[in-house]
């Protein structure tokens, strides 16, 4: 059985869900809804997280996925490459 990780992707600064970014672990891929969250099932240990979106800065974690249950991450936040001035 594999573990089912949930969460949301949100810009940093708003905290605005982020729809679209691709969500990539463990040989999968997801990607946001329109409210920024989303699932993905992945092996057992140690998995590499990476979050892209055009507009923000990737972002990259490891997960060590220990139990099959399914596990929340909570908010990923982004940073925005857009500049204001």
């Amino acid at each position: 059985m594999c573990p089912s990780i949930q969460g949301k992707v949100a810009e940093y600064w708003s905290r605005r869900g982020v729809p679209g970014a691709v969500v990539s672990a463990g040989g999968k891929t997801a990607v946001t809804d329109s409210a920024g969250t989303f699932s993905l099932e992945l092996p057992l240990g140690v998995v590499s997280l990476s979050v892209s979106h055009g507009d923000f800065y990737t972002f990259t974690t490891s997960l060590n996925l220990t139990s099959p249950k399914p596990f929340n991450i909570g908010i990923i936040s982004l940073q925005s490459k857009v500049r204001a001035l």
